[in-house]
């Protein structure tokens, strides 16, 4: 791993792939000129399927909540029976499936991001999320034009296009080599040799991320109505109660993105893989079955970081030499991130944005260079909690968290500039309030859509969760305080 500060090395992506073109997310200023049409409006959805709290999932709430996400919305909230996450990870599918019908269709253009509730940690404001969307949405159509030989525009002719975005697996799980959802996955655009020379010590840190993994997820309201509709279906299809992952919500999504896969290819005549020789083909269930939805990979982990099997290629840098600090500047996160520093100048005292920016660590993609927008702690849970303290909120949390809240009950928008020329703001604010039980904020949920307060869902955790901002101040990993 690299040490603290170290420059990143250039053995990445082809710069065609992650430099951002000039109308990739289409930001402007929100200019207000009487003469233009008013922007469309949209909203970012947060939703997190959980059916209970815990500390781990407290450190999801903390993480976007004080990068100023929208409220989110809790899916199967004390659910029951086929709801109740604790028996079934398909909960989270059928809670899924329930929100998007409740929707009307003109919140189909509206983005959302879905997270597992219990393993996430959130980096960076929303605000870069939905503007990086659009850069990943538009190189992975090139990715995928250049696959089979055409044009964009006639990818798009075709009825093809990468709008549903997934977190990065370097191994298909539930692994069976012949099933299509691991045999059809395509190879990602990074390079083999970025992941170094195989040693033989653990050959999942050398794999491709060329896998789904259904924990994070980024689309627009649409798509995902009729992605998770064929989940559903493939369920009530294939479900095998004598099957040992048949409860796997994974299992099934990536299933209906292997045969979305395989069938791109016979359309476009494209050549198959001739390995393993037993591989199961995904039959159509009738000639006319949809099998196109749009679903794709998000390889670079500019939205999301997994963590198994990237061990070595992630950690934590300062952006005080003038080549990195361009590089944060180009990708928005300094206004983000001063935004939400110089709310709270009672917090640190003395200290401007300006100086935080150059000593603040930030977790880095070593391979594609990217600051990720979120942490994904895929395998062993317990490192949520080593994490946690290395952010760079930790030494602020309660006064961020105080700052998010009033922010949110004034109105703010997601952003003040146009992202794919649209204004964005989010789906949920913080109810009215001014009793200290309100100051930290809470959820909304899917129960009969009461919000849960602070006191009902992490009180319990505050010790823990406030710690870096009533330690003793530190130069730490989070920052100068």
């Amino acid at each position: 791993m690299l040490p603290h500060g170290a420059k990143l090395l250039n053995t990445t992506l082809p710069s065609s792939l992650l430099s951002p073109s000039s109308n990739s997310s289409k930001t402007s200023p929100d200019s207000g000129s009487d003469s233009a049409p008013e922007p469309k409006t949209s909203r970012l959805h947060y939703l997190i399927p959980a059916s209970q709290p815990n500390l781990h999932f407290c450190y999801n709430l903390v993480s976007s909540a004080v990068n100023r996400y929208p409220v989110p919305t809790l899916l199967g909230w004390h659910g029951e029976d086929e709801f109740d996450a604790a028996k079934t990870h398909l909960a989270k599918l059928r809670t899924m499936e329930r929100y998007f019908n409740s929707l009307p269709p003109d919140e189909d253009d509206d983005l959302a991001i879905i997270v597992d509730g219990y393993d996430i940690l959130i980096q960076l404001p929303p605000e870069i999320m939905v503007e990086r969307y659009f850069q990943v949405a538009e190189r992975a159509d090139a990715h995928l034009a250049q696959r089979f030989d055409i044009s964009v525009g006639e990818l798009h002719r075709r009825g093809l296009r990468q709008t549903i975005f997934l977190g990065p697996d370097k191994i298909c799980w539930p692994i069976d080599p012949v099933a299509p959802r691991c045999w059809t996955a395509p190879e990602s655009p990074i390079p083999p040799v970025a992941w170094g020379p195989d040693r033989g010590d653990n050959a999942m840190f050398y794999a491709d991320p060329r896998w789904l993994n259904s924990g994070t997820i980024m689309g627009p309201i649409g798509d995902l109505r009729k992605y998770i509709a064929a989940t559903m279906d493939e369920i009530r299809a294939t479900h095998d109660p004598l099957y040992e992952f048949r409860e796997s919500d994974q299992y099934y999504m990536a299933n209906v993105w292997g045969r979305q896969e395989y069938w791109r290819s016979r359309m476009m005549g494209s050549e198959l893989p001739e390995f393993p020789p037993d591989k199961i083909i995904p039959a159509k269930s009738d000639p006319f079955q949809t099998t196109e939805y749009h679903v794709a990979i998000e390889y670079e982990s500019a939205l999301f970081q997994t963590r198994a099997g990237y061990q070595p290629y992630f950690g934590y840098m300062q952006f005080n030499e003038s080549g990195l600090t361009t590089k944060l500047a180009v990708d928005s996160i300094v206004a983000s991130l001063s935004k939400l520093y110089d709310a709270i100048p009672e917090a640190h005292p003395g200290s401007t944005s300006a100086d935080w920016l150059g000593v603040v660590e930030l977790g880095v993609n070593f391979i594609t260079h990217h600051i990720y927008g979120l942490w994904h702690c895929t395998g062993p849970k317990e490192f949520v909690q080593f994490e946690y303290p290395t952010l760079w909120f930790y030494p602020y949390v309660k006064s961020l968290l105080k700052a998010a809240v009033k922010a949110s009950q004034a109105g703010e928008p997601l952003t003040h500039k146009l992202i794919d020329g649209r204004k964005w703001v989010p789906k949920n604010y913080y109810p009215a309030g001014d009793t200290p039980d309100d100051e930290f904020g809470g959820a909304w949920t899917d129960l009969n859509g009461e919000f849960a307060p602070w006191r009902d869902l992490c009180e319990p955790h505050n010790d823990l969760l406030f710690e870096g901002e009533e330690s003793t101040p530190t130069l730490g990993a989070g920052g100068l305080v």
